[in-house]
């Protein structure tokens, strides 16, 4: 009897994890039928969004084995069938405001030099001040750390500093600094830099001194101490908020292209708002989610290449 218990207990969890692995998939049909299905708005291309879709599932099956993956692609499909449903299939007051996937993915296809042209601008914007705040992050905030006079006078200041969001202070970045390019480097850099300048404090400031008094036994430079000891030891801590610095450094440059830029994705939403053109709008919004997102997945790759010891 127990046996039996067991084994039908077996049998019902191969079921549940049949079903869950199925679910996306049963979606991914769904949606497919919904888009083929007739609809009471017009719309442009159908393909655009079909071609989304067949990505979406692509991807799933490329990590087939991963739960995290089918939890995702799952959410994502039920975003995307609701999304269909509520601005195609039933009547809607607000068309303008709530354009249908299909018109806002055709976007892509249509604008595809303008949004390609907007992405390299806003990723140049970013890496170039991103860049310049890491540099000079980690080069100060391992001397401030190191020197303890340094860090008694200069500690107090980044920590008033770091909790003020730069996106504050980014109209007068605009306005006072000769170019928009160099104020979104500005803005980007004053995001990123006094909280990982005020991490690397810390982190040397408490690194544990038995480490630096046996490298000291070794002879170890000052610079090599900075090298081999410190800066690796600094790292994880690094990598840790790296891809939330990122992120806010990025809404910051958006931000900023929305008040004075002339490209970028920023800048993209905020010329066709003025328009009340919503359906570019919406595509501009979820492209500025997309490249979000890929940079985050990219620095997560980077952090695992970088600390192998972790």
């Amino acid at each position: 009897m127990k046996a039996l218990k067991n084994a039908a207990g077996a049998a019902h969890i191969k079921w549940k994890a049949l079903i869950f692995k199925a679910l996306p998939h049963l979606m991914f049909i769904a949606l497919l039928l919904l888009i083929s299905s007739p609809s009471l708005v017009e719309l442009k291309v159908r393909g655009a969004f079909a071609a989304v879709a067949v990505m979406i599932e692509l991807a799933l099956l490329c990590n087939w084995r991963s739960r995290s993956a089918h939890d995702l692609v799952m959410m994502v499909f039920a975003f995307l069938i609701v999304w269909e449903v509520v601005t195609t299939k039933i009547p809607n007051p607000n068309k303008m405001l709530f354009p249908p996937p299909e018109n806002v993915f055709a976007i892509y296809y249509t604008d595809w030099k303008k949004i390609i042209s907007g992405i390299f601008s806003s990723l140049f914007l970013l890496a170039y001040g991103a860049g310049l705040a890491f540099v000079s992050g980690i080069v100060l905030g391992l001397t401030v750390g190191w020197h303890e006079r340094l860090r008694q006078a200069l500690f107090p200041v980044a920590k008033v500093i770091s909790p003020i969001p730069p996106i504050i202070y980014t109209p007068y970045a605009v306005a006072l600094l000769p170019s928009f390019k160099i104020a979104s480097i500005f803005v980007i850099f004053s995001s990123i830099f006094w909280y990982l300048f005020l991490n690397m404090i810390i982190s040397v400031a408490t690194i544990d001194k038995k480490l630096l008094d046996s490298a000291r036994s070794l002879n170890i430079s000052p610079w090599g101490l900075m090298r081999h000891i410190l800066f690796p030891y600094c790292l994880p801590g690094i990598f840790k908020t790296l891809p939330i610095s990122m992120a806010n450094a990025f809404m910051v440059l958006t931000a900023a292209e929305m008040i004075g830029a002339t490209s970028g994705l920023g800048w993209f939403v905020k010329y066709y708002s003025d328009f009340s053109d919503f359906t570019r709008v919406v595509a501009g919004i979820v492209l500025i989610g997309l490249v979000v997102s890929v940079i985050g997945a990219l620095l997560a790759r980077l952090d695992k290449l970088v600390i192998r010891w972790r």
